[in-house]
C-alpha cells in the first residue's frame, strides 16, 4: 500500500496524539520524562514530507519498576 500525503498526515496526527500527556513545566524534573527518541522520529517523518511539527504535549517515557532492575544496579 502506497501512503498518500493525506495518509502520512493522518499517521502522523494520529501518534502525536497518542503522546498526549501533561506538559512538564520548564526547569523541572519532568522534562526529563519527556520521549526524545519518539520526538525526533516524529520530527524527522513529518520534515521529510514538508509538514511541520507543533507540539502541545510531548510524549512521555514509560515508567518503570526499580524492581525490575538486576541485582547491582543502581
Amino acid at each position: 500500500m502506497k501512503l498518500t500525503s493525506p495518509n502520512v498526515l493522518g499517521t502522523l496526527f494520529a501518534a502525536g496524539l497518542a503522546g498526549c500527556g501533561t506538559l512538564p513545566s520548564s526547569g523541572t524534573a519532568g522534562a526529563d520524562d519527556i520521549d526524545q527518541a519518539k520526538v525526533n522520529a516524529i520530527n524527522s517523518a513529518a520534515r521529510a514530507q514538508g509538514v511541520q511539527v507543533h507540539w502541545v504535549n510531548f510524549p512521555q517515557k514509560l515508567k518503570t519498576s526499580g524492581a525490575s532492575r538486576p541485582a547491582g544496579a543502581g
